[in-house]
C-alpha cells in the first residue's frame, strides 16, 4: 500500500553513519556534509552554527563517525541545561568534600571523552569564568577535578555548537575572544530547513512513519490541504518543529485520517495556511530596506521588551515562557540594552 506522503520520490533512507536527514537533495546541505567530512579527517576543533532545531548534534555525531575517533566515546553536554557551578562539576568532575553535597568522587564528562569526541551544545550560554577554565584545558590537554590539584591528561576533539552570533557577543563583552578563536578552527554553518525545502517531502515521510510506529497508529489518508501546508510551511523551529507537528498530526488523527479540522493550531501560522483557513498575523509595513542584522536587533528588542512587560519585569518567568535559560535572557537584555 502506498504511504500517504509518497509521490514518485524514493522514501528516505539512512544508516548509523549517515542518518535520515543527512541524506539530501539540496546542494547547500551537500556542501555542509562535505565540509563535515573534510573536517572529520583532521583533529581540529569545530564550531557548528545555525538556528535551533537544525540538527547540529546529529552533524556532530556524523563528524565523529567519519573520524579516526569513531571507536571512542561521543560525549555531549548542553551548556544551557546547567548553572555555572553544576556545569563545571559536569565537565571536570569533583573530589569528595570539594563542596557541600560532594559526598563522593565523580569523574567529569571530559574524562569519559578520552580518545573520542566532546560535544558542547549551546556554547554561547557558558559563563566567561568557565570559558577561561576550558581554554586552559584546550591549551594543555589536561584538567583537574574540582577540589584536586592533580592534573589528568585527556585526549579528545572538541565540537561546539551555537545558535547565537558569538562574534556579536564578543563585541558586547559577553563571550571571550580568545576562547572563540580556540573553538572555531573550522566553522560550519548548518542551513535551516527553509533553505533545504527539497528535503521536506522525504523528511515528512520519515517522521510520519516513525510517529506511526511509536504511537501504534496507522495513517492511510492525509487531506490535500494538510499535505500542501506541510510542504510549504517555513518551519522556523526547523527539523525539531517538523517532527513535533507530525507527532501532533498522528496523535490527533481520526480513524487513520489526518484532517485540518483535527489540527486547527497549524493554521494560525500565517501565509502558509490554505486560502480558506483562519487568517494569521498580518504582514508588517516597512518604510525602508535596512541591513538584516539591524532589523533582527530591532525586532528582538521590541519583542523582549513586550514579553518583560507582560511578566511584570520578572526575568525568571519570562525566561520560562520563552524557553530560554535565565543566563541567555540576561545576556540578551544586556546585549540589546533593554531596560527592565
Amino acid at each position: 500500500m502506498r504511504h500517504p506522503m509518497e509521490d514518485n520520490t524514493a522514501s528516505y533512507k539512512g544508516t548509523a553513519k549517515n542518518p535520515y536527514f543527512l541524506s539530501t537533495k539540496n546542494e547547500s546541505f551537500r556542501r555542509t556534509l562535505r565540509f563535515c567530512e573534510k573536517a572529520a579527517a583532521s583533529n581540529v576543533n569545530i564550531l557548528l552554527t545555525g538556528e535551533s532545531g537544525t540538527g547540529k548534534e546529529v552533524l556532530a555525531r556524523y563528524i565523529h563517525n567519519c573520524s579516526s575517533r569513531r571507536e571512542g566515546n561521543f560525549i555531549a553536554v548542553n551548556c544551557s541545561a546547567f548553572s555555572d557551578s553544576l556545569l563545571e562539576s559536569e565537565l571536570f568532575g569533583h573530589e569528595q568534600g570539594a563542596f557541600t553535597g560532594a559526598t563522593g568522587t565523580k569523574k567529569g564528562k571530559f574524562e569519559y571523552s578520552e580518545g573520542g569526541t566532546f560535544f558542547l551544545d549551546e556554547v554561547g550560554d557558558m559563563s566567561q569564568t568557565t570559558q577561561l577554565k576550558l581554554l586552559r584545558v584546550l591549551e594543555t590537554k589536561t584538567m583537574e577535578r574540582i577540589g584536586s590539584n592533580d592534573p589528568i591528561e585527556i585526549d579528545f576533539r572538541l565540537i561546539s555548537a551555537t545558535h547565537q552570533d558569538l562574534k556579536d557577543m564578543v563585541q558586547h563583552g559577553l563571550f571571550r575572544e580568545d576562547f572563540l578563536y580556540r573553538i572555531s578552527t573550522v566553522v560550519i554553518q548548518v542551513p535551516s530547513l527553509r533553505q533545504r525545502k527539497e528535503d521536506l517531502e522525504d523528511l515528512t515521510d520519515f517522521f510520519l512513519r516513525k510517529s506511526e510506529a511509536e504511537n501504534h497508529i496507522q495513517i492511510h489518508t492525509i487531506e490535500p490541504s494538510v499535505k500542501e501546508f506541510l510542504l510549504n510551511y517555513d518551519y522556523f523551529g526547523n527539523i525539531r518543529e517538523l517532527k513535533n507537528i507530525i507527532d501532533r498530526m498522528v496523535v490527533l488523527s481520526e480513524n487513520g485520517v489526518i484532517t485540518r479540522d483535527g489540527l486547527p493550531v497549524l493554521y494560525s501560522f500565517g501565509k502558509n495556511a490554505p486560502e480558506d483557513a483562519p487568517a494569521g498575523p498580518r504582514s508588517a509595513d516597512f518604510d525602508e530596506i535596512i541591513p538584516f542584522q539591524e532589523f533582527k536587533h530591532r525586532s528582538e528588542k521590541e519583542y523582549l521588551e513586550w514579553v518583560l512587560k507582560q511578566t511584570g519585569g520578572n526575568v525568571a518567568e519570562a525566561s520560562r515562557r520563552l524557553q530560554l535559560s535565565t543566563r541567555q535572557l540576561f545576556s540578551k537584555i544586556k546585549m540589546l540594552e533593554i531596560k527592565k
